[in-house]
């Protein structure tokens, strides 16, 4: 059990797109203006980890053969993200992105470190660790509401940093920007 919460807790707290996103979004439209994405990303994290649960017990000879796709598609994906950071500027508008749940939901269910994450979770710690598929699930509802609390720290450190971070916003973009590029190869190593 122990090491089930530990890497729960690391691998949720550590950065990735979702917890920079929600920064991000914080950071322009303080946590009210952000609501609704944040709100995504949640429901988001919550839906991949439902989605998990089914995926692999239902599919698990298969998820072989998809999960090098999957890495693929997230890596390039993770690219593109890191690229539109690095390339804004201060005289662009605020992304109107930051306030959709619906650009919150998909940036999540698209989060590789999260699938990667809920396969990790269940193939080496649920499913080997417990029995039953109550047990199961109990297991991944403390998996979520441990995520959601690491993704609402990175949302409250960007409202609370605000200032700070508006004035240092090309700093800021390089430092996110490397970041989200150190996550699309960490998908690979």
């Amino acid at each position: 059990m122990l090491s089930f919460l530990i890497y729960v807790f690391v691998t949720s707290i550590t950065p990735g797109p979702s917890n920079l996103f929600m920064m991000n979004a914080t950071r322009i439209y303080g946590l009210r203006g952000g609501k609704s994405f944040i709100t995504g990303i949640l429901t988001g994290f919550a839906f991949l980890g439902l989605a998990s649960y089914i995926v692999i017990l239902l599919f698990s000879k298969w998820i072989v053969y998809i999960e090098t796709p999957l890495k693929y598609l997230g890596f390039a994906y993770l690219i593109y993200l890191s690229f539109k950071i690095l390339t804004s500027t201060k005289s662009k508008a605020p992304s109107k992105a930051y306030q959709s749940f619906k650009s919150g939901f998909v940036l999540q269910v698209l989060n590789m470190k999260s699938l990667l994450f809920f396969i990790t979770l269940m193939g080496a710690f649920i499913i080997p660790s417990v029995t039953g598929s109550m047990w199961i699930l109990i297991y991944l509802i403390i998996s979520v509401l441990i995520g959601w609390a690491c993704l609402l720290v990175w949302a409250f450190a960007g409202s609370m940093l605000n200032e700070w971070l508006n004035q240092h916003q090309t700093a800021f973009n390089i430092v996110m920007s490397l970041l989200l590029l150190y996550s699309a190869i960490s998908i690979f190593i």
